[in-house]
């Protein structure tokens, strides 16, 4: 990945427009923790990053929104099934 890249999620703000995946507004958790930190800069990043962990878990209630396509791959590789 070119280090120079911009990543969208980056920059955005929880309240501008995010992607949404099955009608759930989505955000990088690497953008997520660098907002907060940076609107938070007296807090401990690693407050900053359980907080964050803390409330993902209370809102995913453990189960992921998403999940690498790889995870996939990988599931499909155990059961045997060729890819659709």
């Amino acid at each position: 990945m070119d280090d120079k890249a911009v990543d969208v999620t980056e920059t955005a703000r929880a309240s501008d427009a995010l992607p949404s995946v099955d009608g759930v507004q989505v955000a990088s958790f690497r953008g997520v923790l660098s907002r907060l930190r940076e609107d938070y800069p007296g807090e401990d990043p690693a407050r900053i990053e359980a907080i964050v962990l803390r409330e993902w878990e209370a809102f995913s209630a453990g189960r992921p929104l998403v999940v690498p396509a790889a995870v996939e791959e990988g599931a499909r590789e155990i059961l045997g099934q060729p890819p659709a």
